[in-house]
């Protein structure tokens, strides 16, 4: 009998909603010169829906972080994060 193998997936989005909705992490990048601004756990349960995961206020909070941090490296406000 084999083990179970995990996978990686790397998601390259543009969605944010969708980011926080399927990953477990989500890098939020800089503007030009591209670096990582964030690294941000999502920490939602494992088994997720459209409608309850969405209609979670966590669900709202990474959300609208992930939104904020964008909006900060668009005015060029972004500073790599640190690890």
């Amino acid at each position: 009998m084999r083990a179970p193998r995990s996978a990686t997936v790397l998601f390259v989005t543009h969605d944010i909603d969708e980011s926080v909705y399927l990953g477990e992490r989500v890098l939020v990048l800089s503007s030009s010169p591209t670096f990582v601004q964030e690294d941000l756990t999502i920490d939602l349960p494992a088994e997720r829906d459209q409608l309850t995961t969405r209609a979670l206020p966590r669900f709202t909070e990474l959300r609208t972080h992930v939104y904020e941090q964008i909006q900060r490296a668009k005015r060029g406000e972004a500073v790599p994060a640190t690890p």
